[in-house]
């Protein structure tokens, strides 16, 4: 580790003289070095004795007032303590130096001069006064001018101690120099004394300092220039230190300066080291956790396992994790009092320890993250901090093990060796590919297309026009199946009511009337009709039109997961448009087989319980061409009956206006014989395999580095039916949440739903494909729930029988992936569990997507309890939320 520091450039072998020390001090804060710590030592010794001071000086005067910044403090002992005694003192504090040298006039190293390396650049001298106070607090045996800003430190003669690779750092001086403080005779008054002589309030009898390992475990604090932030500060790298330094040495920093101790008014006191500030002295209570079960953590957590029953021997950082962890619970006391107990060993360490535990108490840690502190970090699956291992907390997404990221190189790379294996090999089949929104998964099939004849279906007409104008742009020749043009109001009212009830024979023949008079649907069919026997030459078309049309080029490219909405469609028809048919077939039809066969379907629909999945009856439709007649002559009949007809299974169910209904599903199938390559940022493994076949080729790309970053609120699940229990509430939530996090963003919800805030041309199901929000900040509200129907047709279609208890939900405890959470849904049906969790993920990740952060340097901001992957997760107290809904921050 490199250190800057003010290094006189003249060599000693004794103690200047006061004429060089005049010199020295003229020319040391010109001296700037940076220096490893093993090299800075060798320049203070013999024989170079260089002079030094630990401060960097603005233009180049050193003085107080002319301090720029500090990562090195020393102490200067001339007597009271030896080297064995403070050292043997930096092992009782956890506070190790980083080199001691004696002195010039050091007889059997009496006097020496202590280095403490800092593991970050200070900038603000308020801070640096409260380290070199700390410091000579715990040796109270320094030489009171080391207290000075811009002391200047002579060099010496030997070495005697080397720890080139300790740092201190501020958590850690704190605990320490409060641990000293409470073992004096009159704790309280010299806590007070010392809080006063540092400008810094105290909170519970401590110093106010709150200490967090990240963001996501800051409270809510005070902004102004008062109050210190170290996140927000210029900070020097990290680095790996040695056994002896404290582990947790990123951990960040909150200061509560009293009023008026500022950076400017600071340099403005001529015996800074003699006053005395104005303090607030404050006391709050400390919110602990209730009914947490120390049996899981016993069968989670092996180093609390090992350490409650004194099988593993606990270092000081180690029992500082635990303890901060620890005294967060109900109980949690008295198992640190067992841990202290298990071993006779600690019997020398009570009274630091207790010590420790109080502060702790008072100050209230932020519990360590296991990364920071477990020696058996590597060896279990654990979640950000021990708590977490025998307590899931309700709006928490709980992030199990370390997350594993590729570079966006690394998987454009990995990507492309694999679609280019799967498309130059002869293997017929399906082959899918998760791969993640923007990684380049459209230009990898458009470049394919230079030297092969592939069929590319796509989401949306919209999608298949920009993947042409990408082909023409690469001189690639191509044939694009047609999109049905704008039709009159009459038309189009009349042509989708033949679509929405399945009569796509009727449909056509309309289509085929209309194109006497207008040619613009004339052409349209002549391009529908050549799109069967295109040759040799590249089709681009749709998802919806892949399955209608069969015969394609060998090797199919679909863009995007065609299973939900394409393969798998939904639909209802009202029972009482069926029982219409069966009257007016019944008057027209003259042979009594088709009249008892509708009557027969329409007496099983009849007597069908409700909510119950059925199969749908499959009959002997030769009389199909009857019924299609009725509906097409029948403008009162608008629902899909001819798709009922055709389904797999339905269920019926009841409006909230009485009407009866029956939604039911089928399956499309692809094209057969043929190489199909997905291409999906959303596609399930498992849903895919009991879709296709398990013999189908899976490759999974992985998570990717993001360029830009997805954050997620997880408090709320802001469904529809929580928004509209207590709207008001909720967007007032909602818009706070966004202020804070992610203002002047694009917000996408449901359609209807805040239309206030948020665009009416994005909401959820209306995302896939458009690209006109890349590179932009986007806000998304909720959790896009499917109506219940869907997860249990579409289950049924895939061969799974769903039985009445199989439709019990509860708000429970869930794992997806590395995620643990708690999450409204099915109790004893895997399946449907894996279902509901694939349809919600497919259309949170699609709308995330928008945005493109894997490439552009942008924000998404989600508010949902659904864990979206890559998602950095926000827990936020309910105190604070409880403010925002009401609309008072």
């Amino acid at each position: 580790m490199k250190v800057r520091i003010s290094l006189d450039t003249q060599t000693f072998n004794k103690k200047p003289t006061k004429l060089e020390t005049a010199n020295i001090s003229n020319r040391i804060a010109k001296c700037i070095e940076e220096l490893e710590i093993s090299k800075f030592a060798d320049y203070v010794v013999q024989p170079f004795g260089r002079s030094f001071s630990g401060a960097i000086f603005n233009n180049g005067i050193r003085s107080n007032t002319s301090w720029t910044c500090q990562q090195v403090f020393a102490l200067d002992i001339d007597n009271g303590i030896s080297v064995e005694e403070l050292l043997e003192r930096c092992n009782q504090y956890n506070l190790f130096p980083s080199f001691i040298y004696t002195t010039f006039s050091s007889k059997n190293n009496d006097k020496f001069r202590v280095v403490f390396v800092l593991n970050e650049i200070i900038y603000d001298i308020r801070v640096r006064n409260f380290i070199q106070k700390a410091l000579m607090k715990i040796f109270p045996e320094t030489d009171p001018m080391t207290r000075d800003a811009a002391r200047m430190m002579f060099g010496g003669k030997k070495i005697v101690y080397r720890g080139y690779d300790n740092v201190i750092t501020v958590p850690n001086l704190y605990l320490a120099v409060c641990t000293a403080i409470r073992n004096s005779s009159n704790p309280s008054r010299d806590m007070n004394l010392f809080c006063k002589s540092v400008g810094i309030n105290i909170l519970n009898g401590y110093p106010r300092i709150s200490i967090f390992n990240d963001e996501k475990d800051m409270t809510k604090y005070e902004e102004g220039e008062n109050v210190y932030n170290s996140m927000t500060k210029k900070k020097a790298d990290p680095f790996n230190n040695s056994s002896k330094c404290v582990k947790n040495s990123h951990w960040n920093y909150i200061i509560y300066f009293s009023k008026g101790n500022t950076e400017d008014y600071y340099f403005t006191i001529e015996n800074e080291f003699d006053f005395k500030f104005d303090i607030d002295k404050t006391k709050e209570k400390r919110s602990i956790i209730r009914d947490y079960s120390f049996e899981d953590l016993y069968d989670n957590c092996r180093l609390y396992r090992e350490a409650i029953v004194g099988k593993y021997w606990l270092y000081h950082n180690e029992m500082f994790g635990l303890m901060t962890n620890l005294l967060q619970i109900d109980g949690g006391s008295a198992k640190v009092k067992e841990i202290i107990n298990s071993r006779t060993e600690y019997s020398s360490k009570i009274d630091s320890w207790n010590a420790m535990k109080n502060q702790i108490i008072k100050a209230d840690y932020a519990p360590c993250h296991c990364d920071n502190f477990c020696p058996f970090k590597d060896e279990c699956i654990h979640s950000y901090n021990l708590i977490f291992q025998g307590k899931l907390f309700r709006g928490m997404i709980m992030v199990m093990g370390e997350r594993k990221t590729k570079s966006l190189q690394q998987a454009k790379e990995e990507l492309e060796d694999t679609f280019n294996h799967i498309i130059d090999s002869d293997e017929k089949g399906i082959f899918i590919i998760k791969a993640p929104t923007g990684i380049g998964k459209t230009e990898l099939y458009i470049n394919a297309c230079n030297d092969r004849n592939l069929t590319i279906a796509v989401p949306t007409h919209k999608l298949k026009d920009e993947v042409s104008q990408r082909l023409y742009e690469k001189g690639v020749q191509h044939y694009v199946t047609p999109e049905l043009p704008e039709l009159s109001r009459d038309d189009k009212i009349k042509i989708e009511r033949l679509y929405n009830t399945g009569s796509y024979k009727a449909a056509n023949i309309y289509l085929k009337n209309l194109a006497r008079d207008n040619e613009e649907i004339k052409e349209y069919l002549r391009k529908l009709k050549k799109s069967q026997d295109i040759k040799n030459q590249t089709i681009i078309t749709t998802h919806q039109k892949l399955l209608s049309y069969k015969d394609f080029n060998d090797t199919v490219i679909i863009d995007e997961d065609i299973i939900l909405n394409a393969m798998f469609p939904m639909d209802k028809m009202l029972i009482g448009e069926f029982a219409l048919i069966y009257a007016k077939i019944a008057g027209v039809s003259k042979i009594d087989a088709a009249k008892k066969t509708v009557l027969n379907i329409l007496n099983e629909i009849n007597n069908a319980p409700e909510g119950i999945i059925q199969e749908t009856p499959s009959y002997f439709m030769w009389f199909a061409k009857e019924i299609e007649d009725i509906i097409v002559n029948d403008s009162g009949i608008k629902t899909n009956v001819l798709g009922f007809l055709n389904s797999s299974c339905y269920v019926k169910t009841r409006s909230y206006k009485n009407t009866e209904y029956i939604f039911f599903i089928n399956k499309r199938n692809l094209p057969l014989n043929k190489k199909i390559i997905i291409l999906s940022a959303t596609i399930n493994e498992n849903i895919a395999k009991q879709v296709f076949g398990t013999n189908i080729n899976f490759y999974d790309i992985g998570e990717v580095k993001q360029e830009g970053q997805i954050l997620q609120i997880t408090n709320k699940s802001f469904s529809r039916y929580s928004i509209n229990r207590d709207y008001d509430a909720m967007q007032n939530l909602a818009v706070e949440l966004i202020n804070q996090h992610n203002p002047n963003s694009y917000v996408i919800t449901y359609k209807g739903i805040f239309d206030d805030i948020s665009d009416p041309d994005w909401n959820f199901f209306n995302t896939a494909g458009r690209d006109e929000l890349s590179g932009k900040n986007i806000s998304i509200i909720g959790t896009p729930h499917i109506n219940p129907l869907r997860y249990f047709l579409f289950s049924s279609a895939l061969g799974y029988k769903v039985r009445i208890d199989d439709c019990i939900m509860s708000y429970q405890p869930v794992s997806r992936r590395n995620y643990r959470f708690y999450f409204q849904t099915y109790s004893n049906n895997d399946m449907l569990r894996e279902i509901q969790f694939y349809m919600i993920e497919s259309e949170l990740v699609q709308t995330v997507g928008r945005a493109r952060t894997l490439r552009n340097n942008c924000k998404v901001l989600v508010l949902s309890n659904y864990p979206v992957p890559g998602a950095e997760f926000i827990h936020i107290p309910n105190n604070e939320l409880k403010t925002y809904k009401e609309g008072n921050k």
